[in-house]
């Protein structure tokens, strides 16, 4: 009897039979369960995407919204929260949004949107995992830049000539509207500071009140021109001294005069004091278009701060918040210096255009 238990015993423990069905069966439900979380696994990353791309767009939405606008930190939140549930109406499933939260930059500059939410399982439930976690962050910082802008415009004498029946300084005048309305619309610029000064040119520069504080003395028509001192006439260098600008006083007889209704202007967000610059300019006089390109950059220049109003002196170079343009508008070949000319083959044309490109070279170097 003990022999045959014993011999019982060992064919057992040898026997192999239904050992890989038994096998089998457990594979099959480890490869199940593998599926199974797979098909959850990959709901989840489709809503991720989803998801992310939604915060992201809040983000973005609420830095500009906020500042444009500098609403409160609670105002801002209800906007981005509806603006962020109107990108997720479609495409995410069973996705459940559990909290929504704004938080605001200290100085203003951006904003960070955290979204808590999940996603119900339906097979991995069998594992004992109901829901996968979902959170997702985005940062954005909505940069917006002052603008400045020294407008140079041309009024000269050939500015009254026609094409098509309509006087180039007609024309100007449209362009130099419409950049305005560009520049400036009427519902505003939100927390965009933008100012554009303007500077009318003909064989001189009608300084307006300016005139005797850059010449150093009494100008005639207030009517300026050159450099006293060679060398800062291609700078952007404070006047003072020998920097000062020449007079009418200082040349020789027989220099041209500026056109009396053509006025610098400084720099100034006040769209109707420009525009009425700009609808008062008249044309006259021969092209001296370097001192144009001067002064559309003495505008923008911080060097002449001391020249200007309070409201107009320009930002510094390199102010990361601020950009500086010039825009030269001019219908003719430069042919001008210190009001003669002696038409546009002379030695006047030659050093007004070259005077013009290293004015040009100085202000992009500038930035």
């Amino acid at each position: 009897m003990h022999l045959a238990s014993r011999a019982f015993v060992q064919r057992f423990s040898t026997d192999t039979r239904g050992a890989v069905a038994m096998m089998f069966s457990l594979v099959l439900f480890v490869v199940i369960m593998f599926v199974a979380c797979a098909i959850d696994i990959g709901r989840a990353s489709l809503a991720r995407t989803k998801l992310a791309s939604a915060v992201d767009a809040t983000s973005i939405f609420a830095a500009k919204r906020l500042k444009e606008t500098g609403m409160t930190t609670a105002a801002l939140e209800t906007l981005a929260k509806a603006f962020f549930d109107q990108n997720m109406k479609s495409g995410t499933g069973q996705t459940t949004v559990t909290d929504f939260k704004l938080v605001v930059a200290g100085d203003n500059e951006g904003v960070t949107v955290n979204v808590k939410s999940e996603i119900q399982t339906y097979f991995a439930r069998i594992a004992g995992i109901n829901k996968i976690d979902l959170p997702t962050t985005a940062t954005a910082i909505f940069n917006t830049q002052d603008i400045e802008v020294g407008l140079q415009l041309d009024v000269t004498g050939s500015m009254g000539d026609s094409i098509a029946g309509k006087r180039k300084i007609d024309s100007l005048k449209v362009a130099s509207t419409n950049l305005l309305d560009i520049l400036m619309p009427t519902g505003g610029t939100g927390t965009t500071k933008v100012r554009v000064g303007i500077a009318p040119f003909a064989a001189g520069v009608n300084a307006g009140s300016y005139a005797a504080s850059v010449a150093g003395a009494a100008a005639p028509g207030n009517c300026v021109y050159e450099r006293r001192s060679s060398f800062a006439d291609g700078t952007d260098l404070a006047p003072g001294g020998a920097d000062n600008l020449k007079t009418l006083n200082d040349l020789a007889r027989g220099a041209q005069s500026c056109p009396s209704g053509a006025k610098v202007a400084a720099l100034s967000d006040n769209k109707a004091l420009l525009a009425a610059t700009i609808a008062a300019l008249s044309p006259g006089g021969s092209t001296a278009g370097h001192l144009g390109t001067s002064w559309a950059w003495y505008l923008l220049s911080p060097n002449w701060a001391s020249v200007w109003p309070a409201a107009s002196k320009p930002a510094d170079y390199n102010d990361p918040k601020v950009l500086k343009f010039a825009i030269l508008m001019t219908d003719g070949i430069y042919n001008t210096v210190s009001g003669v000319s002696h038409g546009d083959a002379g030695a006047e044309a030659v050093q007004s255009q070259q005077r013009a490109k290293d004015l040009c070279d100085g202000m992009k170097a500038k930035g």
